[in-house]
C-alpha cells in the first residue's frame, strides 16, 4: 500500500512537470544587403525549438543573389533552410547585376554602342555559370553578349565541356564564336566548325561593321592555321603591315646584291634600321598613343647565280672607298602591295642613311631639297628640342616622325582602332567615416591586353573634392589611389570620376557613412529584461541603424559584458550575432556595451544594455 502511494506521487509530479514546461523558442533575425526581399521577409520571427525553416530569396530588377551569409544549409542557393536550434540572424546578400548593365547598353540600332561589349570580357571568369545561363536565353542579344565574351578569354576544361554543345548550335553566329572559343583555348575542336561556314555567305549577327560569315570564318583559320588557310592579301609582300586593332607590325623585305653586299653588312644595317624606326622602346606609339606599330627589316644577301625573289626589294651594294649617292627608285612603293623597287646603296652606308632608305620603301618621300647653290635646305625642321626627321636628315639623332608613321598606315588603308575599356573597382561600396578608400583602376586594349603606362586624371566630387589627381597604370594595366576621411560627422556620396587615353573612362561611387550616425539596438537580450535565461550560453544579437552600414568594410563593434565593476567578456567584431560562451550566474544584474568602431581605432556613441537573469527556481 505504501509503494502504491509513493508510485502515484511520483506520476502526479511528472505530469505536473510536463504540462508546466512550456515549448521553447528561439527568434530567426532575416537581414537583407543589397536590393532584394526574402521569404519570411525581413526581420525578427519566432519559431519553435528544432524547428527547420525554409528561407527564399528573391532579388530585384538589376540585381543579382550572391549568398546566405549566417548559418544555412546551402549558402549559395536562393532557397535553403535553417535549423532553430538558437537564436540566430542569416543575411540575404544581393548585388548588382554588372552583366545586365551591360547588355543593357547594347543598341542594335546604335552600332557604337556595341563598343561596350568589350566590357562583358573581364568579368567572365568570376561569373561562369551567369554567362552559361546567357547562351540559354531566348534573347538573341543575351546570346551573342555570352558567345563574344568567352571567345575573348582563356577558359578551364570544365567549361569547354559546357560549351561543346554550342559547336552544333542552330545559330551559326553563335556557333562560330563559340569556335573561336576553342581554338583560343588550344582546342582544334572549333576547326571543322569555321571549315563548314566557308561557304556560308550570311553576314554575321550584330557584327559591326558588317561582315559575312564566310569571311570571318577565313580570317580566323587564317590566324591560327596561316599555311593551310593563306589569305591572298596575307601573301609575300614587299612592304607589308600586318596585326590590329591595336598592335601591328610593318615588314619590309630586302635582298641585297653586288660585290658590297655582306652578310655581316646586311645584319648590321637590319639592326641599326630598326633600332632607329622602332626607338628605345621597341615600338612606336601611334593613333594618339592608343596603338603601337612595330618594323620588321628582313634583309638578306642574294646567292651567287641566283634570281631575285619576286615578292622583295632588291637593292645593289657597291663597295666604296669614297663619296657615292645611295638612292631607291622611284615611284614608291605603296605599303601593303607587291610593288617592288630597286636601288642602290653603298658599303660604307651607315644605319642612319640605311633608315632614311628604307622609309622611302615604305612610301615616304624626302623632306629636304638644294637650294640654287647646292646648299641642303632642310623641308620639315622640328621644334628645338625635339628629333630631327629621319626622312630630311641622317644625323643629329634623327628619328621618324609620328606623321611618317601616319602616312605609312594610312597608305595601307588602315585605321587605329583600340579604344580602352577603364573600370574602377570597387565601383560602388560603403565606408565608415572618418577612414580611408582605396580604389583601383583597370585600363585594358581593345584586344584584351593590359594598357600598361597609361596616363590617368582623378577627379572627386562630393563630401571630398579633389580634381586633376594623376595616375599612371603598372605594366598589369593597373593603377591604385587612397584617400582620407578624418570627419566623424560625415555622411553623404563621392563620386570618383577617372579618365585616359583612348576613350578611357570609369566612375565609381562612395558612400560614407557618419561614425556618430550609428545606433546600435539591442535584440537578445533586450534591454531591461529581467528573465534572461541562466542556463544556456549567453548569445548576444543586436541590429544597427542604418543597416546600410553593415556592408561597409571598415565597420567594427567593441562589445563588453559586465557584471558590476567585472569585465566579464570583450572582444571586437564586424559580427551582429555573438555567442559568448558565458554561463551567467541567476538572478543577477549584467550590463552589455556596444561601441561602434571606424577601424582601427575611432570609437563612436555607446549603447548600453541592461538585463537581468532569471532567480534559480
Amino acid at each position: 500500500m505504501r509503494r502504491t502511494f509513493f508510485i502515484l506521487i511520483i506520476l502526479s509530479l511528472a505530469i505536473i512537470f510536463l504540462t508546466s514546461c512550456p515549448n521553447i523558442k528561439y527568434s530567426l533575425t532575416i537581414q537583407i544587403g543589397g536590393s532584394g526581399t526574402t521569404d519570411p521577409s525581413a526581420g525578427v520571427h519566432e519559431y519553435t525549438k528544432n524547428q527547420i525553416v525554409s528561407v527564399k530569396a528573391y532579388p530585384d530588377n538589376g540585381w543579382e543573389f550572391e549568398s546566405w551569409e549566417g548559418e544555412v544549409a546551402s549558402p549559395d542557393s536562393t532557397t535553403t533552410t535553417v535549423t532553430i536550434d538558437k537564436s540566430k540572424t542569416i543575411k540575404a546578400v544581393f548585388v548588382q547585376d554588372q552583366v545586365a548593365s551591360i547588355i543593357d547598353k547594347l543598341d542594335p540600332y546604335n552600332p557604337l554602342s556595341f563598343r561596350h561589349g568589350e566590357e562583358l570580357i573581364p568579368l567572365v571568369n568570376n561569373k561562369i555559370q551567369k554567362f552559361l545561363a546567357l547562351l540559354e536565353s531566348s534573347d538573341p542579344l543575351e546570346r551573342w553578349s555570352a558567345a563574344y565574351a568567352f571567345q575573348r578569354n582563356l577558359l578551364d576544361e570544365s567549361t569547354l565541356d559546357s560549351l561543346e554543345e554550342y559547336l552544333q548550335d542552330a545559330n551559326m553566329t553563335i556557333r562560330a564564336l563559340i569556335a573561336v572559343a576553342f581554338l583560343l583555348n588550344g582546342d582544334d575542336s572549333g576547326k571543322p566548325v569555321l571549315e563548314a561556314l566557308l561557304t556560308e555567305d550570311t553576314p554575321m549577327m550584330y557584327s559591326i561593321p558588317p561582315v559575312l560569315l564566310s569571311d570571318f570564318a577565313e580570317g580566323i583559320l587564317n590566324a591560327y592555321y596561316p599555311a593551310e588557310y593563306p589569305l591572298a592579301s596575307f601573301s609575300p609582300q614587299t612592304t607589308a603591315v600586318s596585326g590590329g586593332p591595336c598592335d601591328y607590325t610593318v615588314t619590309v623585305t630586302i635582298v641585297f646584291h653586288g660585290d658590297g653586299a655582306s652578310e655581316t653588312q646586311v645584319e648590321s644595317w637590319e639592326t641599326d634600321a630598326e633600332a632607329i624606326w622602332n626607338g628605345a622602346s621597341g615600338s612606336r606609339e601611334w593613333g594618339d598613343g592608343c596603338c603601337t606599330v612595330t618594323f620588321d627589316f628582313d634583309f638578306s644577301v642574294l646567292a651567287e647565280g641566283a634570281e631575285p625573289p619576286d615578292d622583295a626589294h632588291v637593292v645593289e651594294v657597291k663597295k666604296v672607298n669614297g663619296s657615292h649617292t645611295s638612292w631607291v627608285a622611284t615611284p614608291l612603293p605603296t605599303p601593303g602591295s607587291r610593288e617592288t623597287t630597286t636601288g642602290e646603296w653603298d658599303s660604307l652606308d651607315t644605319g642612319p642613311v640605311i633608315a632614311h632608305e628604307v622609309g622611302h620603301m615604305m612610301g615616304l618621300d624626302d623632306e629636304y631639297h638644294t637650294d640654287e647653290d647646292g646648299n641642303y635646305v632642310n623641308d620639315n625642321p622640328q621644334p628645338e628640342g625635339s628629333p630631327p626627321s629621319i626622312m630630311a636628315q641622317t644625323w643629329g639623332g634623327a628619328q621618324p616622325l609620328t606623321e611618317h608613321l601616319d602616312a605609312i598606315m594610312e597608305a595601307a588603308d588602315i585605321e587605329c582602332d583600340c579604344d580602352y575599356t577603364l573600370i574602377v573597382e570597387p565601383a560602388y561600396d560603403i565606408n565608415i567615416a572618418p577612414g580611408s578608400h582605396t580604389v583601383t583602376v583597370t585600363v585594358t586594349r581593345k584586344d584584351g591586353t593590359p594598357a600598361k603606362n597609361c596616363d590617368l586624371e582623378l577627379n572627386i566630387t562630393g563630401l571630398h573634392p579633389k580634381s586633376n589627381i594623376k595616375l599612371k597604370t603598372d605594366d598589369t594595366g593597373k593603377a591604385g589611389y587612397t584617400y582620407q576621411c578624418v570627419v566623424k560627422g560625415h555622411t553623404g556620396i563621392d563620386s570618383i570620376d577617372v579618365t585616359g587615353k583612348c576613350g578611357a573612362i570609369g566612375n565609381a561611387i562612395k558612400e560614407w557613412i557618419a561614425l556618430w550616425d550609428i545606433f546600435p539596438f539591442g535584440i537578445s537580450p533586450y534591454d531591461g529584461q529581467k528573465d534572461y535565461p541562466y542556463s544556456m550560453p549567453l548569445l548576444i544579437v543586436y541590429g544597427i541603424e542604418p543597416t546600410g552600414a553593415l556592408e561597409a568594410e571598415n565597420l567594427a563593434f567593441n562589445v563588453s559584458v559586465f557584471l558590476g565593476p567585472d569585465t566579464l567578456f570583450a572582444t571586437q567584431t564586424s559580427q551582429t550575432e555573438i555567442d559568448t560562451g558565458l554561463l551567467l550566474e541567476p538572478g543577477s544584474d549584467f550590463l552589455i556595451e556596444i561601441v561602434p568602431v571606424a577601424l582601427p581605432d575611432a570609437e563612436g556613441t555607446p549603447t548600453t544594455i541592461e538585463f537581468s537573469t532569471a532567480p534559480f527556481d
